[in-house]
Protein backbone atom coordinates (compact mmCIF):
# COMPACT_ATOMS: atom_id res chain seq x y z
CA UNK A 1 0.00 0.00 0.00
CA UNK A 2 1.22 3.43 -0.95
CA UNK A 3 1.72 5.50 1.91
CA UNK A 4 0.01 8.79 2.04
CA UNK A 5 2.02 11.90 3.51
CA UNK A 6 1.31 15.49 4.03
CA UNK A 7 4.15 17.98 3.74
CA UNK A 8 4.11 21.60 6.04
CA UNK A 9 6.19 24.32 5.05
CA UNK A 10 5.92 27.93 5.04
CA UNK A 11 8.57 27.64 2.19
CA UNK A 12 6.81 26.69 -1.35
CA UNK A 13 10.83 25.55 -2.58
CA UNK A 14 10.67 23.21 0.53
CA UNK A 15 7.68 21.79 0.14
CA UNK A 16 8.72 21.36 -3.92
CA UNK A 17 11.95 19.57 -3.03
CA UNK A 18 10.53 17.04 -0.07
CA UNK A 19 7.58 16.46 -2.58
CA UNK A 20 9.99 15.60 -5.38
CA UNK A 21 12.12 13.09 -2.69
CA UNK A 22 8.81 11.27 -1.48
CA UNK A 23 7.95 11.05 -5.08
CA UNK A 24 10.68 9.78 -6.34
CA UNK A 25 10.61 7.19 -3.64
CA UNK A 26 6.99 5.86 -4.76
CA UNK A 27 5.05 7.66 -2.01
CA UNK A 28 1.93 9.61 -2.26
CA UNK A 29 1.78 13.24 -1.25
CA UNK A 30 -1.96 14.39 -0.86
CA UNK A 31 -1.69 17.33 0.60
CA UNK A 32 0.34 20.62 1.71
CA UNK A 33 -0.09 23.34 3.98
CA UNK A 34 2.10 26.55 4.51
CA UNK A 35 1.32 26.95 8.50
CA UNK A 36 0.18 25.10 11.66
CA UNK A 37 -3.34 26.18 11.22
CA UNK A 38 -3.77 25.20 7.38
CA UNK A 39 -1.93 21.71 8.81
CA UNK A 40 -4.54 20.74 11.03
CA UNK A 41 -7.14 21.55 8.23
CA UNK A 42 -5.92 19.91 5.71
CA UNK A 43 -5.05 16.92 7.74
CA UNK A 44 -8.08 16.65 9.03
CA UNK A 45 -9.51 16.32 5.55
CA UNK A 46 -6.99 14.43 3.76
CA UNK A 47 -6.04 12.10 6.94
CA UNK A 48 -2.43 11.30 5.68
CA UNK A 49 -0.05 8.59 6.78
CA UNK A 50 2.56 10.38 8.02
CA UNK A 51 3.24 14.34 8.20
CA UNK A 52 6.21 16.41 7.69
CA UNK A 53 6.18 19.24 10.17
CA UNK A 54 8.24 22.32 9.50
CA UNK A 55 9.12 23.82 12.63
CA UNK A 56 9.05 27.29 12.26
CA UNK A 57 6.42 28.77 10.43
CA UNK A 58 3.88 32.15 10.62
CA UNK A 59 0.22 31.85 11.95
CA UNK A 60 1.16 29.01 13.91
CA UNK A 61 4.52 26.80 14.15
CA UNK A 62 5.19 23.26 14.33
CA UNK A 63 5.49 22.57 17.92
CA UNK A 64 1.98 24.67 18.78
CA UNK A 65 -0.25 22.14 16.60
CA UNK A 66 1.67 19.24 17.12
CA UNK A 67 0.23 17.60 19.80
CA UNK A 68 -3.20 17.98 17.30
CA UNK A 69 -1.78 16.88 14.58
CA UNK A 70 0.03 13.69 16.32
CA UNK A 71 -4.37 12.86 17.41
CA UNK A 72 -4.98 12.58 13.34
CA UNK A 73 -1.90 11.25 12.21
CA UNK A 74 2.17 10.31 12.42
CA UNK A 75 4.09 13.61 12.67
CA UNK A 76 8.06 13.93 11.67
CA UNK A 77 9.25 17.66 12.85
CA UNK A 78 11.87 19.04 10.32
CA UNK A 79 13.92 21.65 12.53
CA UNK A 80 17.14 23.18 11.44
CA UNK A 81 17.12 24.28 15.61
CA UNK A 82 18.96 21.07 16.87
CA UNK A 83 18.22 22.58 20.80
CA UNK A 84 17.45 20.09 23.54
CA UNK A 85 14.26 22.29 24.22
CA UNK A 86 13.03 21.84 21.08
CA UNK A 87 13.28 18.07 20.60
CA UNK A 88 12.29 17.51 24.19
CA UNK A 89 8.64 19.28 23.32
CA UNK A 90 8.44 17.53 19.80
CA UNK A 91 8.62 14.47 21.85
CA UNK A 92 6.20 15.16 24.52
CA UNK A 93 3.91 15.82 22.42
CA UNK A 94 3.80 13.06 20.34
CA UNK A 95 6.63 13.22 17.66
CA UNK A 96 7.28 10.22 15.90
CA UNK A 97 10.26 11.21 13.99
CA UNK A 98 12.71 14.29 14.17
CA UNK A 99 14.80 15.44 11.15
CA UNK A 100 17.10 18.20 11.01
CA UNK A 101 16.81 20.65 7.90
CA UNK A 102 20.19 20.47 8.36
CA UNK A 103 21.74 18.10 5.34
CA UNK A 104 18.88 16.58 4.89
CA UNK A 105 18.86 14.15 2.09
CA UNK A 106 16.50 11.91 0.17
CA UNK A 107 17.47 8.89 1.93
CA UNK A 108 16.64 10.69 4.99
CA UNK A 109 13.38 11.14 4.29
CA UNK A 110 12.24 8.20 2.79
CA UNK A 111 13.81 5.89 5.39
CA UNK A 112 12.15 8.09 8.37
CA UNK A 113 8.84 8.47 6.73
CA UNK A 114 8.52 4.68 6.13
CA UNK A 115 9.78 3.47 9.56
CA UNK A 116 7.63 5.97 11.12
CA UNK A 117 4.57 4.15 9.15
CA UNK A 118 5.48 1.33 10.16
CA UNK A 119 5.35 2.68 13.39
CA UNK A 120 8.59 2.69 14.90
CA UNK A 121 10.55 5.81 15.82
CA UNK A 122 12.60 7.86 13.76
CA UNK A 123 15.40 10.37 15.23
CA UNK A 124 18.22 12.15 13.23
CA UNK A 125 21.33 11.49 15.13
CA UNK A 126 21.52 14.95 17.21
CA UNK A 127 17.49 14.13 18.42
CA UNK A 128 18.88 10.50 19.62
CA UNK A 129 21.53 12.17 21.68
CA UNK A 130 19.13 14.54 23.33
CA UNK A 131 16.81 11.14 24.44
CA UNK A 132 19.48 9.25 25.52
CA UNK A 133 20.84 11.91 27.59
CA UNK A 134 17.15 12.75 28.94
CA UNK A 135 16.73 8.89 30.17
CA UNK A 136 20.15 8.91 31.63
CA UNK A 137 19.46 12.03 33.55
CA UNK A 138 15.80 10.66 34.55
CA UNK A 139 17.63 7.17 35.82
CA UNK A 140 20.00 9.57 37.59
CA UNK A 141 16.90 11.48 39.35
CA UNK A 142 15.22 8.02 40.10
CA UNK A 143 18.04 6.60 41.15
CA UNK A 144 18.51 8.74 43.82
CA UNK A 145 15.06 8.88 44.66
CA UNK A 146 15.40 5.33 45.61
CA UNK A 147 17.69 6.35 48.04
CA UNK A 148 16.29 9.61 49.57
CA UNK A 149 12.90 8.14 50.23
CA UNK A 150 13.96 4.23 50.91
CA UNK A 151 11.06 2.93 49.03
CA UNK A 152 10.15 -1.28 49.46
CA UNK A 153 11.33 -3.51 46.08
CA UNK A 154 7.38 -3.45 45.90
CA UNK A 155 6.99 0.47 46.30
CA UNK A 156 9.91 1.19 43.67
CA UNK A 157 8.12 -1.16 41.87
CA UNK A 158 4.85 0.65 42.15
CA UNK A 159 6.68 3.63 41.45
CA UNK A 160 8.16 2.92 37.98
CA UNK A 161 4.05 1.66 36.75
CA UNK A 162 2.81 5.03 38.32
CA UNK A 163 5.55 7.29 35.97
CA UNK A 164 3.96 5.08 33.04
CA UNK A 165 0.96 6.71 34.11
CA UNK A 166 -1.13 3.47 34.28
CA UNK A 167 -4.05 3.40 36.54
CA UNK A 168 -4.65 1.75 40.17
CA UNK A 169 -6.18 -0.88 38.17
CA UNK A 170 -3.62 -1.65 35.56
CA UNK A 171 -1.00 -1.83 38.56
CA UNK A 172 -2.99 -4.37 40.17
CA UNK A 173 -3.38 -6.50 37.12
CA UNK A 174 0.36 -5.78 36.40
CA UNK A 175 1.35 -6.87 39.71
CA UNK A 176 -0.81 -9.80 40.30
CA UNK A 177 -2.19 -6.89 43.63
CA UNK A 178 -5.93 -6.21 44.21
CA UNK A 179 -6.56 -2.74 43.96
CA UNK A 180 -7.30 -2.40 47.62
CA UNK A 181 -3.26 -3.51 47.77
CA UNK A 182 -2.38 -1.31 45.18
CA UNK A 183 -4.11 1.98 46.57
CA UNK A 184 -2.32 0.89 50.66
CA UNK A 185 0.83 0.14 49.03
CA UNK A 186 0.34 4.07 47.02
CA UNK A 187 -0.95 6.10 50.33
CA UNK A 188 2.46 4.89 52.25
CA UNK A 189 4.89 5.59 49.48
CA UNK A 190 2.61 9.18 49.43
CA UNK A 191 3.30 9.51 52.83
CA UNK A 192 7.54 8.69 52.35
CA UNK A 193 7.27 11.40 49.88
CA UNK A 194 5.74 14.11 51.63
CA UNK A 195 2.91 14.49 48.98
CA UNK A 196 -0.84 14.22 48.38
CA UNK A 197 -1.76 12.54 45.21
CA UNK A 198 0.15 10.61 42.29
CA UNK A 199 1.12 13.55 40.03
CA UNK A 200 2.81 14.95 42.93
CA UNK A 201 4.44 11.71 43.47
CA UNK A 202 5.62 11.15 39.87
CA UNK A 203 7.22 14.86 40.03
CA UNK A 204 8.96 13.30 43.26
CA UNK A 205 9.84 10.61 42.34
CA UNK A 206 11.58 12.13 39.17
CA UNK A 207 13.21 14.99 41.12
CA UNK A 208 11.28 17.77 39.55
CA UNK A 209 9.78 18.77 43.06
Amino acid sequence: MTIRVAVVDDNPMVRAGLRAMLELGGLDVVAEAADGLAALDTVARHRPDVTLLDHRMPVADGLEVLARLADLTRVILLTSDDSSEVISSALAQGASGFLSHNGLSREDVLQAVRAVHAGEGWLAPVAAAVAVRQLRERAERESAARIRFDLTRRERELMDLLVQGLTNGQIAAQLVLSEKTVKNHLNHVYAKLGVGHRTQAVARWQGRA
